[in-house]
């Protein structure tokens, strides 16, 4: 057996640590967090942490082997311009409610310009992050819980009914995973939307646009929010639906799960399938035709 020397060990040593703080270290176009007022908190294990422009820059080491993820500046209601497309509400209950890529329609619908991006103004996030929620979007409890799983999605791995997907983009994450996945052990569950969604709705100008394109694509029409199974009509709902997630993303944590749900045999005793992906929840529509007039 080879055994190294002493000084050679040392300077090891000293290159790890080295490296170690230059990985760490910040440009002169950065800042720590905790000198800007625009950051929120984290929740991983995040041993760096800096602002650079509009966002908010994270370098964690752990869940999930680590990883680095950027939050939009949370001075701003929307980055969609000069960032990566957030629409972002931070309601009085706690946690986050967001949409990626917000259409001009949807922009507008929600009272808020479709020309450049806008300020948060803190006392008025409860009524827009009601609005949010009544259009489709999601609340989630933080924004690292978010990342760590859309960027794994994004990056390819099958996650189906594990993540809540927005009717306002739907099947958007999933949508290029559908071939890949048919007709194999990872079948996808969820319904997927129509190939020519994403052009339809970049052609539709007003919310009656959106709403007779969605039915022309085979969307069901509910003359009610009241109506619209799995829908919430405010955050407090918002927050009861995600409920379920939480634990169907904890189990995505797992790499022994992920691969059991991608391959489980849906004839198993039913006592083994109690609690884990099998245990599928209410299926969620992938459109809407309502119009929501009473929410304008």
């Amino acid at each position: 057996m080879i055994r190294a020397k002493p000084t050679t060990c040392i300077f090891l040593f000293f290159a790890l640590l080295v490296g170690t703080c230059s990985a760490y270290g910040y440009d002169q176009d950065s800042r720590p967090c905790e000198e800007d007022a625009c950051f929120v908190e984290i929740h991983s294990d995040a041993p760096r942490c800096w602002m650079s422009g509009n966002n908010q820059n994270i370098a964690y080491m752990s869940p999930m082997d680590g990883g680095s993820h950027r939050i939009p500046n949370a001075c701003r209601r929307s980055n969609i311009f000069g960032g990566d497309g957030y629409l972002v509400a931070y309601p009085s209950i706690g946690g986050v409610v967001l949409i990626k890529n917000p259409s001009a329609v949807d922009l507008q619908h929600l009272r808020l310009p479709n020309t450049h991006d806008t300020e948060r103004s803190p006392d008025q996030d409860d009524g827009l992050a009601t609005r949010m929620v009544q259009l489709g979007a999601h609340w989630w409890p933080n924004w690292d819980l978010y990342f760590r799983h859309s960027s794994r999605v994004d990056g390819g791995i099958f996650y189906d009914y594990h993540f809540p997907l927005t009717s306002t983009s739907p099947s958007r994450r999933q949508a290029a995973l559908r071939h890949q996945y048919e007709d194999k052990v990872c079948r996808s569950w969820l319904p997927h939307a129509p190939d020519l969604w994403g052009v339809k709705m970049r052609y539709a100008l007003t919310m009656d646009d959106k709403s007779e394109m969605i039915k022309d694509l085979g969307g069901t029409f509910y003359a009610s929010i009241d109506e619209i199974p799995g829908r919430a009509k405010t955050v407090g709902e918002a927050v009861g639906l995600f409920e379920p997630f939480k634990q169907r993303l904890s189990n995505m944590e797992d790499d022994s799960y992920r691969n059991r749900f991608c391959t489980i045999d849906e004839g198993e005793d039913e006592d083994n399938d109690k609690g884990t992906a099998n245990e599928k929840p209410f299926k969620q529509r992938w459109g809407i035709g309502s119009l929501f007039n009473e929410l304008r």
